[in-house]
């Protein structure tokens, strides 16, 4: 079974449209608390709640959890989510895996999908969430050298979101959402450009190499 990109992709477009993301870096937590049957923990928060050690909260989602992790139930019929994270890795390992998590229940998996198929859309979910193809389409018109260390500046991506970003086949989201995406973000493009500009910038990192991931991208 194929991975649904283009899925992932135009629902994240909807969820930054649908709760007025207007800035970088996007952050999944706000988010994932407004959004209905969802509940958030820290392993700590966890840890003190039922009196264990966090290594022992953390070891009962498995070595592979480190990060974050969402368990599903039904009730009445409806979804209803926990998703736990270590608050104490960086910012940018918080942020990619809460939106990980984020696309694993915004586009509805309830362990149908294979376990491949469904870590692939929840970081295609990510990609797009947190590094929005409008934003960066502006930057480029703009004629914005656009570096790994200014697009992790921007976003939280970093090479390994980078890596993602260059095997993603190329998707199509409507127009007319990307336009309500840079619309959005207008101030923000704004302002940063002209800080970008009127900047002393010595970076000599290499270009960001976004692969296919800007490949269809219309506006």
């Amino acid at each position: 079974m194929t991975p649904d990109y283009q899925k992932a992709a135009i629902t994240a477009t909807e969820t930054l449209i649908k709760f007025g993301i207007n800035s970088a870096p996007v952050s999944a937590l706000p988010i994932l608390k407004n959004t209905p049957g969802v509940l958030v923990f820290s392993y700590q928060s966890i840890s003190n709640h039922i009196d264990q050690d966090r290594r022992c909260v953390i070891s009962m989602f498995g070595d592979g959890n480190q990060d974050a992790f969402t368990t599903v139930n039904m009730k009445d019929g409806k979804p209803q989510y926990i998703v736990t994270y270590n608050q104490q890795l960086s910012q940018v390992f918080v942020q990619r895996s809460l939106a990980r998590e984020l696309g694993h229940i915004i586009l509805g998996h309830d362990g149908t999908l294979p376990e491949d198929v469904r870590n692939e859309e929840a970081k295609a979910f990510a990609n797009h969430l947190l590094c929005p193809r409008p934003m960066i389409h502006a930057f480029q018109a703009a004629g914005l050298r656009i570096t790994t260390e200014m697009l992790g500046n921007l976003t939280g991506c970093f090479d390994y979101c980078l890596s993602c970003m260059r095997r993603i086949p190329a998707v199509s989201v409507p127009v007319k959402l990307n336009r309500l995406v840079r619309d959005q973000f207008m101030d923000y493009i704004v302002n940063f450009i002209e800080y970008y500009r009127n900047a002393t910038l010595t970076d000599g990192s290499a270009l960001a190499d976004f692969g296919s991931y800007m490949d269809g991208y219309e506006e």
